[in-house]
């Protein structure tokens, strides 16, 4: 009895200290990226749409991945000083998750978490998509 709750305790321990990552590319008229969406229909996208602007990106200072998706970023700031991009960090700023929140609305997300970034029609939620994706994205914006 005394072994069982000492594992239901570890288990818990376990669960709530390995970090989730969640992984979503989106774009701002609530759809997912899928495969079955193709070069040209993201090409489209990106051509269509209306809004012109700096690349957003919200983090947390205490989130491991977004410090590897800062780092992925800061070398990308170095090879492309002339894209504007600011960062709202989340961490004990309400003012920064407010406005986060305004942006899953308009992108008709929910449940996002950090690192997330946005580029014109397109969102990028999580280390892996930022490292695979934010290049090419930034630059079909930034056109």
């Amino acid at each position: 009895m005394v072994s069982l709750r000492i594992g239901t305790i570890l288990l818990f321990f376990i669960i709530i200290t390995t970090p989730i990552t969640a992984e979503r590319v989106f774009f701002s008229d609530g759809t997912l990226y899928s495969s079955s969406l193709s070069k040209d229909e993201i090409l489209e996208r990106f051509e269509e749409y209306p809004k012109t602007g700096s690349v957003i990106v919200f983090h947390d200072t205490i989130c491991e991945t977004c410090e590897d998706a800062m780092k992925y970023l800061g070398d990308f700031e170095k090879k492309y000083p002339e894209i504007d991009i600011e960062y709202y960090d989340l961490h004990l700023n309400t003012t920064n998750k407010l406005m986060f929140e305004d942006y899953m609305k308009e992108y008709k997300q929910k449940n996002l978490m950090a690192p997330t970034a946005f580029i014109g029609p397109a969102g990028l939620e999580g280390v892996e998509s930022i490292k695979l994706l934010f290049e090419p994205f930034t630059l079909l914006y930034n056109e």
